[in-house]
């Protein structure tokens, strides 16, 4: 597998080295016309891919954790499928703006077949809709918002982990019989909007009441006055759906205040890192939350895939490396299938299909496959802290076990509820 980190514009696409008006266009101009782009025709056995994510910032931790987990995929498909993978990274900086402008060079100066990445969904839009507009594949790997494959879908952007509707239906059954009445905080953009939306959808179906939202700046470092608000609403339970290591500092100062200790708390997504950076007592506050995949899921695909992340990466195995493990194992994969890398070919490959690779096994097994609206279906878990004396940290931490596991089907929202219509 080659690598590549280079953004100096050595190598460039025929279409444009031969265009004279290329240079006054410039990266800002060239929307709607990369169609001529985006594969078809060249060897898929060599293939190039960018990947653009956070690589500093407050995400840093997640978007590493996603690039280590597609290169361990690269590896396993160049030695299954006799392919040879180039992998081109680019830092989002967790800005739209910059991202934009990032995914533009990896496609037209790195000359990569297709892309991925995105921790953020404001981010992931940003670059999800620019490549779909230009015919490229994007898989937002790490984005959960429900509206990538929602309100805002787009014919080539693809959502492989599970969207936030499905992680709120979920825990949405261990949320309505935890508590009668919650307050939910939210990190206010995309990602945390339609978590609230999804989550107070449960549990107005359950018949409980949402008695009040409060919409957080992200990032910020004091969630006090929104954890007050909530306090005062005189609530049973209280849900945290707060985005990245914000959750840990909104626990941290929770905690403080005990909070726990008066209600029900609840994570509508579980991201173990940020646990990891608590003590044990603290991170057992935890009383439900949804995951897509963890160290908690216990078989032997499962166990052995988080001891080769033990191996590959700087960072404990979690979700974020089975998401970047899970874009390039399919993006390559339908590339393969249609002897092609045209995003149309591409996506001819890709909904409908049946998962049937590894990827499958790790998640449990259970069905897993591509929906119309570019989302992929799979099994969910709710999951539970473990008591301090049970949580493990060798050979990577396990802190958390599964306590129910939901087919995606039973979770993933009709089609005609998403509001994304690509026919």
């Amino acid at each position: 597998m080659a690598e590549n980190h280079s953004h100096d514009g050595v190598r460039r696409r025929t279409v444009l080295r031969g265009a004279s008006a290329a240079g006054a266009v410039g990266l800002t101009g060239l929307s709607g016309c990369l169609s001529s782009l985006s594969g078809g025709g060249q060897n898929v056995s060599d293939l190039s891919v960018g990947y653009a994510t956070s690589l500093s910032g407050p995400f840093a931790v997640f978007g590493q954790a996603g690039v280590d987990g597609a290169k361990m995929a690269a590896t396993d498909l160049e030695e299954e499928l006799d392919v040879s993978i180039e992998v081109n990274t680019a830092d989002t900086e967790l800005d739209p703006s910059a991202a934009l402008q990032r995914i533009k060079r990896l496609v037209t100066e790195d000359e990569v077949d297709f892309t991925m990445g995105g921790v953020s969904s404001s981010v992931a839009l940003k670059m999800g809709t620019w490549a779909s507009d230009n015919s490229v594949t994007y898989m937002a790997t790490g984005s959960h918002s429900d509206a990538i494959s929602g309100s805002s879908c787009a014919e080539y952007m693809y959502q492989p982990t599970a969207s936030n509707s499905m992680l709120a239906n979920t825990i949405g059954e261990q949320m309505v019989s935890a508590a009668d009445s919650w307050y939910l905080i939210y990190s206010d953009y995309t990602w945390g909007q339609t978590a609230q939306s999804a989550v107070t959808s449960a549990l107005e179906a359950g018949g409980k009441e949402v008695v009040g939202t409060s919409a957080a700046p992200f990032p910020s470092d004091d969630y006090t006055p929104y954890l007050n608000e909530a306090e005062n609403a005189d609530v049973d339970g209280i849900g945290m759906l707060i985005a990245g290591l914000d959750l840990r500092k909104a626990a941290s100062q929770g905690m403080s205040k005990g909070i726990q200790d008066d209600h029900t708390l609840a994570m509508h997504q579980l991201e173990d890192v940020v646990y990891w950076g608590l003590d044990k007592e603290n991170a057992g506050i935890l009383d439900t939350a949804g995951q897509v995949w963890g160290p908690a899921v216990d078989n032997e695909a499962s166990n052995e895939f988080a001891e080769r992340i033990t191996e590959n990466s700087d960072i404990d195995p979690y979700v974020r490396h089975l998401l970047g493990y899970i874009s390039m194992d399919q993006s390559v994969r339908a590339a393969v299938r249609a002897d092609s890398t045209a995003a149309e070919d591409m996506r001819g490959e890709l909904i409908e299909h049946e998962v049937s690779s590894k990827v499958k096994d790790i998640k449990g097994g259970g069905d897993m496959y591509w929906r119309e609206n570019n989302q992929l279906v799979q099994p969910t878990y709710t999951v539970e802290a473990r008591p301090q004396e049970e949580m493990s940290d060798d050979p990577y931490s396990r802190w958390f076990s599964t306590s129910e596991t939901f087919a995606g089907d039973d979770v993933v929202r009709p089609l005609d509820d998403t509001g994304c219509d690509l026919s």
